[in-house]
């Protein structure tokens, strides 16, 4: 099942997950999301003497901002974009190794890919990193994290992990929208619509959210 909610009601969802988890170490959560359209940034932009002007600039274009917590940087969010968040505990005394938890969040989508998956950067992606999911050398998708000290637990850490796929097209007007945004704040950066690619069509929609699922309980 995959929830249809406003990207600001799910990014307050995602840490209230990590607030239960932090407080319950043994719980974790595997969440599917979709949201209307607009821009999530984050909340280190926020503190550009811009970002005011840019965010009621993108307001009126039709692109609202939203803040995030985790780092990466800004991402769309429309129709078509699905986003996995994963919200679990690590074990009691073992220190956090980022590379193995984000492998913990990109094995499950490369495997639900299959052949053709990979991970690294890709130039003119949005929020380029490491940690990309890359299919047939395109990014498929993106990847953050927001890690806690577990309140219940000292010895162990609350962990947010979120993805963002493109199971459609990214849109030209997306690109547009982050592209304007980082212009207004003075960003030199642009994203490019042709780094970019969506699920095959061989696949269905409905069985990919299962096989990625089954992967990230497995």
């Amino acid at each position: 099942m995959v929830d249809f909610l406003d990207a600001a009601d799910a990014l307050a969802q995602e840490m209230e997950l990590l607030q239960d988890v932090s407080l319950n170490p043994e719980h974790r959560h595997l969440w599917f999301w979709e949201s209307p359209s607009c821009l999530v940034s984050p909340k280190s932009l926020s503190t550009k003497p811009e970002f005011e002007h840019a965010s009621k600039s993108l307001e009126a274009a039709g692109w609202p901002v939203n803040l995030r917590s985790t780092g990466g940087d800004v991402t769309p969010q429309g129709p078509g974009i699905l986003n996995v968040s994963h919200v679990y505990s690590t074990q009691a005394g073992h220190p956090v190794d980022l590379k193995e938890e984000y492998d913990r969040l990109c094995s499950p989508i490369e495997k639900a890919l299959g052949k053709g998956a990979s991970r690294g950067w890709k130039p003119g992606a949005f929020c380029d990193g490491d940690y990309n999911v890359q299919f047939n050398d395109l990014k498929f998708a993106g990847t953050a994290m927001r890690i806690r000290r577990s309140k219940a637990d000292k010895s162990r850490s609350a962990i947010l992990a979120h993805a963002i796929m493109l199971i459609d097209p990214v849109s030209g007007e997306a690109i547009e929208a982050i592209n304007l945004f980082l212009g207004l704040l003075g960003e030199e950066r642009r994203i490019d619509v042709s780094a970019h690619t969506n699920l095959p069509r061989s696949y269905s929609r409905d069985s990919f959210v299962a096989n990625l699922r089954e992967a990230f309980l497995a």
